[in-house]
């Protein structure tokens, strides 16, 4: 069975209250190049999940109508995740229809002048794909098949998104419903968020969105990265795992802003902070502050750009989380 929501008042009526860590919820988006597009979506509960009761949703451009939905297939396991990918995977594909990555790239050695092949786990989408949606391939000329081209993994940054429960209705947004963005949701500074990045949902975040937003915000619940950051796809923090131990509950902070544009860096942690170091993304540090005891603390940002990380130094030990100067 599949729903087509044809208004967005439709929207609205579907949307039901339910109790955090009790229901499925979008955990990471991949807005890569090309066809680098996925979905992660996060089991919140202490039971397998059958999927085959779920489907996803894109609003093209500010559409109040759906596309048609992608109804999903196979189980999601306690407090874990499953991936949803745009099914590019011929390896002839070009233009419209170049292949999601699968990690492997092809050049010729200058020296030897022959062909070498190597392989890169951290350009490997393909890998960690669960489900495979909207296979379809086109050429960009043929009418038939570019009817069917706006489907709903075909996503750019500036569609919404929805995780539906069939029937009932949706139980988590990315985006707002009826608005075009133009190029992507941005931040409060302007720079977009979704078109060509990473979408990571905070870790404190313990249900989805029912309801359309009068402004999607991105910072509120999401961290961003770079585009074709896969790194995080395929597992996921969350508060609703209460299997984890009380070391594992202490050992997540978190960063804000993320991406960075701003002069400072808020650094919250669940306890007492004692040491704080930040590195480039080639591993190299650019400072090492002793902190006195404080769980919350503001820093300056380095003179820098680009990925790098943040080393926290606590009572349980060391951790480590990327951002975005």
């Amino acid at each position: 069975m599949k729903i087509v929501f044809t208004s967005l008042f439709t929207f609205l009526l579907y949307n039901f209250s339910h109790a955090q860590c009790s229901e499925l919820f979008f955990s990471e988006y991949i807005e890569g190049w090309s066809n680098n597009k996925a979905l992660e979506i996060y089991n919140p509960t202490a039971e397998p999940i059958d999927l085959s009761s779920y489907s996803i949703s894109r609003y093209t451009n500010g559409a109040v109508q759906a596309s048609t939905p992608q109804q999903l297939e196979g189980t999601i396991d306690a407090y874990s995740t499953f991936v949803v990918g745009l099914d590019k995977r011929d390896p002839e594909g070009t233009g419209y229809d170049a292949p999601m990555w699968d990690g492997y790239y092809t050049y010729v050695d200058s020296i030897t002048n022959e062909e070498v092949t190597v392989y890169d786990s951290e350009s490997d989408l393909q890998s960690l794909i669960d489900f495979w949606a909207n296979g379809v391939y086109y050429s960009g000329t043929d009418p038939d098949s570019a009817a069917m081209y706006p489907n709903t993994m075909f996503f750019n940054g500036n569609d919404a998104i929805t995780l539906d429960l069939i029937g009932f209705g949706v139980i988590d947004l990315i985006g707002k419903v009826g608005d075009d963005p133009g190029a992507g949701w941005t931040d409060g500074n302007g720079a977009i968020w979704t078109k060509d990045h990473t979408l990571i949902r905070k870790e404190d975040v313990a249900e989805g969105i029912t309801g359309n937003p009068v402004v999607f915000d991105p910072t509120i619940e999401w961290d961003s990265l770079p585009a074709n950051t896969f790194v995080n796809l395929g597992s996921h923090d969350c508060v609703c795992d209460n299997s984890s131990t009380l070391e594992d509950i202490k050992s997540s902070f978190s960063v804000y802003p993320n991406p960075n544009y701003n002069q400072t860096i808020k650094i919250k942690n669940q306890s007492d902070i004692h040491v704080i170091r930040l590195y480039n993304f080639h591993g190299q540090l650019l400072s090492n502050e002793k902190v006195n005891g404080v769980k919350e603390i503001e820093i300056h940002k380095p003179q820098t750009s680009g990925i790098g990380f943040i080393e926290l130094e606590d009572s349980q030990g060391t951790k480590r989380k990327s951002i975005v100067f």
